[in-house]
């Protein structure tokens, strides 16, 4: 299976190019960190940690990757081969939210002990990591540099980052509940808070609509810049 064979190269590339030291380094720090914070301060930096960083670290990473093919002219053959552009969405997504979601669980358990319920936590992670890796590598295509990214994921995301406000305690809307990332904070904060099934359920709804979203503009994304490009270039010669 051609997916199945592209996850296990994203993933060794991950670890080659040092993802997996990065994060360990993210995880040992964070665990740290929550060792020394005050009992009343752990359940909402959990919450904060998790989603700010094992969650979203795959927005950042999918934008390395992209670039470093790019720069080593790997699109320019990988697509020409039986290898489907949405395989490649899939494969690069999915292996980095198994390491954003191994992570999470790792910082949660070292607060929180192993006895914990984490399950929607995990979901929470799982699916807001998705998320951001679709549009982290629907941003990626579009640049040719590493700060081109840095400047288009900032309008990309800001947006997306107004629900933490309300979790922070700062600001608070209700419109802030149409967002993806009102879902990945209950989520991610309901081993806390007991939501409600519905709550739950409208959250995870949530994210699995601008999932669906985020993959369709990604998805474009992909053939508009690098498929169609590599076309264009063929008959240019």
């Amino acid at each position: 299976m051609r997916l199945a064979a592209a996850f296990r190269y994203d993933v060794l590339l991950q670890f080659r190019h040092g993802f997996y030291y990065a994060y360990s380094l993210v995880a040992v720090a964070y665990i740290v960190l929550m060792q020394l914070l005050p009992d009343s301060y752990l359940e909402k930096t959990n919450i904060l940690l998790t989603f700010s960083d094992p969650s979203m670290l795959g927005f950042f990473f999918i934008g390395g990757l992209v670039l470093l093919e790019k720069g080593q002219g790997i699109h320019d053959s990988l697509f020409v081969t039986p290898y489907t552009p949405e395989e490649y969405i899939w494969s690069k997504t999915l292996s980095l939210s198994v390491l954003s979601v191994a992570t999470s669980w790792i910082i949660h358990a070292s607060a929180f002990g192993f006895g914990t319920n984490p399950v929607w936590l995990l979901i929470g992670v799982a699916m807001t990591s998705v998320f951001f890796t679709f549009i982290g590598l629907g941003v990626a295509v579009r640049v040719k540099t590493l700060n081109g990214f840095f400047f288009l994921s900032t309008f990309a995301t800001l947006l997306f980052m107004l629900p933490v406000l309300e979790t922070a305690g700062i600001w608070s809307s209700p419109l802030l509940a149409v967002l993806p990332t009102y879902g990945s904070l209950l989520l991610i904060g309901a081993p806390f808070s007991a939501p409600s099934p519905a709550q739950l359920l409208y959250s995870a709804v949530l994210l699995l609509a601008w999932i669906g979203l985020a993959y369709g503009w990604t998805r474009n994304s992909v053939y508009r810049f690098l498929v169609y490009k590599i076309g264009e270039g063929a008959e240019g010669r």
